[in-house]
């Protein structure tokens, strides 16, 4: 994000709040080249991207009402990104693309970009730190990484609470985040990946 923030935010968010459309394009003019940017670490398809990025910011449009407890537009189109990043991932078509990427580690990397091949390493660190939980614990970080199940759903299908579930999402949340810390090279993209395994 820029460390430059727009001139004189607080009125631009009452104002983008009130719908006008002027202060909303200021907005979007000066944020969408870095939320490509971000969006760009975790999403190898173009198209997957724009289309990414456009429902961030009309997201923002549709629920501008919200703004009146954000206290800057950097830290809330932050969170609408990574909110984003990780329903992607948690959709069908990535959880197979994910699993795709994990069967091709013997394909060259010199054909992908360095971000790319950071992704792929961090990929292999956080399923192999997702091996080493309890089987319980690995089953339901599964269910919600690759089938996108909600607590409830993956409460009926396992015959436990609600509550349950939710305590050993988090546990295991919690224990790959620390994987992915102590055993992937510092980078920009770590932080970012790690965001990932954060609820």
């Amino acid at each position: 994000m820029p460390a430059t923030p727009l001139h004189n935010e607080k009125r631009l968010i009452a104002r983008i709040k009130e719908g006008d459309r002027k202060a909303f394009q200021e907005f979007y003019i000066y944020y969408t080249p870095l939320v490509r940017q971000y969006l760009r670490l975790f999403v190898p398809d173009p198209a997957d991207l724009d289309e990414l990025a456009q429902d961030i910011f009309l997201k923002i449009w549709v629920k501008r009402h919200l703004l009146a407890n954000v206290q800057t537009l950097q830290g809330y189109l932050f969170r609408m990104c990574k909110n984003h990043v990780l329903n992607y991932f948690r959709s069908l078509k990535i959880g197979r693309t994910l699993v795709e990427l994990s069967a091709s580690g013997e394909e060259s990397q010199a054909e992908g970009t360095e971000d790319q091949i950071l992704f792929k390493q961090y990929h292999k660190i956080a399923m192999d730190g997702i091996n080493k939980l309890s089987q319980g614990r690995r089953r339901i970080l599964l269910m919600t990484i690759e089938r996108g199940l909600s607590l409830d759903e993956i409460a009926a299908e396992m015959g436990i609470t609600r509550a349950g579930v939710k305590k050993q999402l988090y546990a295991g949340m919690a224990l790959v985040r620390k994987y992915l810390q102590e055993h992937g090279e510092l980078s920009v993209l770590l932080f970012a990946f790690v965001s990932l395994f954060e609820i």
